[in-house]
């Protein structure tokens, strides 16, 4: 029996280089993740060590030059997102750190590529890529992303984890703020139809 397909788009600086096909996590963000979800396995007094242990690395790796940003933020409101996921939503969600983002149409993701890359002088176009792709309906799931923005402000401003929890349940909810920001994530089996040209 075959399973139903979709047809999504993804624009690409470096998730995409040849191939048939995309890979889910390619930049392996669990990994960064991965000893949030761990430490709120064990409770909240084990996630603030590693969430201050994961800043005092993070200061120090930008301090010698060898990291751009400080991510920790970031990688702990993932792992906190994964950490609900997988405890309260196991097999009704996508992994937002195991998993493909894509745009419902082309010229949505056009526009994308254009804000997030050219247009801010990061990429050329010869840098990027457009793809159109085909999914497993099964494996697509449409989120709000404001929440997660709203996760990460919290988390830098008053580090309210109980809050970013919360948001992390509205997220896989499928609730929609006051001004949604919809991400599509898809995290099955995959197939590249075509490139589109970039002008």
């Amino acid at each position: 029996m075959n399973k139903p397909k979709r047809i999504l788009y993804h624009y690409s600086v470096d998730s995409y280089q040849s191939g048939e096909k995309l890979i889910n996590d390619f930049k392996k963000q669990y990994r960064f993740a991965e000893p949030f979800v761990l430490a709120l396995q064990r409770g909240k007094e084990c996630f603030w060590g590693t969430f201050f242990a994961a800043m005092s690395y993070s200061r120090e790796l930008c301090a010698l030059g060898l990291r751009k940003h400080e991510n920790y933020i970031k990688d702990a409101v993932e792992g906190i997102f994964e950490y609900i996921r997988i405890t309260e939503f196991p097999s009704s969600s996508a992994s937002r750190v195991g998993c493909v983002y894509y745009c419902e149409s082309k010229d949505e993701a056009l526009q994308y590529l254009k804000d997030d890359c050219i247009d801010n002088g990061d990429f050329t176009v010869d840098q990027v890529r457009l793809l159109e792709v085909e999914v497993d309906e099964k494996t697509v799931y449409k989120y709000d992303q404001a929440f997660f923005n709203e996760a990460s402000d919290i988390m830098e401003e008053s580090r309210d984890l109980e809050r970013v929890m919360e948001l992390a349940r509205s997220y896989y909810s499928l609730e929609r703020s006051d001004h949604p920001l919809i991400e599509v994530l898809a995290y099955g089996d995959n197939h590249i139809v075509r490139e589109i040209p970039v002008e």
